[in-house]
């Protein structure tokens, strides 16, 4: 079988291949490249052009203070400064719609983590801090039934 076929039939079949592979892959790939060659340009309706003004307006300059070391609202002791560290990390990175729930949880694992403040003794000044700092990035929004939440 592969006798009654010639060379120049076998080149001319593949090289008729190649020619329609080629077209489809530029036709698939490149189409709007080779009709620009020709003059053809592609009209892109969704280019609208934004004004130097709107773009301004998304590089605002940073305040200096932003940077600054925050003062705090409250004296915090040294065996409560890790766990008021963490808790000011993770409100501060917290975003402000999150609900009261999920906020009240991190707060519990996080006081989880610090045994020696779980005691009654040290439950007034853990109070006073978890208060200070939810009032600190939530005003308002969390009461003392929600910290109260927190100890059980």
């Amino acid at each position: 079988m592969l006798q009654s076929i010639s060379w120049s039939q076998y080149i001319s079949t593949l090289l008729l291949s190649i020619i329609i592979y080629y077209t489809y892959v530029a036709y698939k790939y490149f189409r709007w490249e080779i009709l620009s060659i020709i003059g053809i340009k592609k009209i892109n309706d969704k280019a609208i052009a934004i004004p130097v003004a709107e773009i301004k307006k998304q590089f605002t300059a940073s305040n200096h203070a932003d940077f600054l070391p925050k003062e705090m609202l409250f004296e915090v002791n040294s065996k409560l400064q890790p766990f008021w560290d963490e808790v000011n990390a993770y409100l501060s990175e917290i975003k402000p719609q999150a609900p009261k729930e999920k906020i009240c949880f991190a707060i519990q694992q996080i006081l989880n983590k610090y045994p020696d403040l779980n005691n009654t003794e040290n439950k007034a000044e853990v109070e006073t801090t978890i208060s200070g700092l939810l009032n600190q990035y939530f005003p308002e929004k969390f009461t003392m039934a929600d910290i109260q939440y927190i100890w059980h």
